[in-house]
């Protein structure tokens, strides 16, 4: 019986961990603004609060964020801050004129992404490579 406590308390442990998700990003217009990383953390949140953000002056043509996540479902967007105004500029029907890009290399058509677009599972840790468009 004390081994199986103990297994059990072993694997709480080990879902509680914090794994690392490396997000480099690409084709940056180097030398124009900043590039701002979300992760969101669910479907009634996404795209109006992030659980975590970060931004980068836009120094490089790619540049790599870091961050520690417990086992999960999450979604991930990215831009490039060109006028430093710290939001997305959208024109007309809410296109981005600004460059973006979005988990899983979505790349919208009509609309903006829904959370399950983007959205990845960290169950281990995770290199993912995001192209700006």
């Amino acid at each position: 019986m004390p081994w199986a406590l103990f297994l059990l308390f072993g694997f709480s442990l080990s879902l509680n961990k914090d794994l690392t998700l490396r997000v480099t990003i690409t084709h940056v217009k180097t030398g124009r603004g900043s590039i701002y990383a979300s992760i969101w953390s669910d479907r009634q949140t996404f795209f109006k609060k992030p659980f975590l953000s970060e931004s980068r002056k836009a120094d490089h043509d790619s540049l790599q964020f870091v961050f520690k996540l417990k086992p999960g479902e999450y979604a991930i967007s990215v831009f490039q801050d060109l006028n430093e105004n710290q939001k997305l500029d959208q024109g007309l029907f809410g296109i981005p004129k600004e460059p973006v890009g979005f988990g899983n290399n979505f790349r919208p058509k009509f609309s903006a992404p829904e959370f399950s677009d983007c959205s990845f599972r960290m169950t281990q840790d995770i290199q993912m490579i995001i192209g700006l468009h």
